[in-house]
């Protein structure tokens, strides 16, 4: 058997119309010039959250 013989087989297109929902927010470090932004799930706010500097930011509309 070959490497590619072993791929796992994509989902059809209308597989993809349920897609996961997350419940997370967001919060800036200053509302009028960011220089980070921290996005947690509000239920467990106190144990997970990333927070990144606005320079290595990627906008939700660039990400694929």
């Amino acid at each position: 058997m070959h490497a590619s013989d072993d791929l796992p087989q994509l989902r059809e297109a209308a597989a993809l119309e349920d897609l996961p929902e997350f419940g997370l927010r967001y919060l800036f470090d200053d509302g009028s010039d960011p220089s980070s932004v921290t996005v947690y799930d509000p239920e467990t706010l106190e144990t997970t959250w990333i927070t990144v500097d606005a320079d290595g930011a990627v906008s939700l509309e660039d990400v694929r």
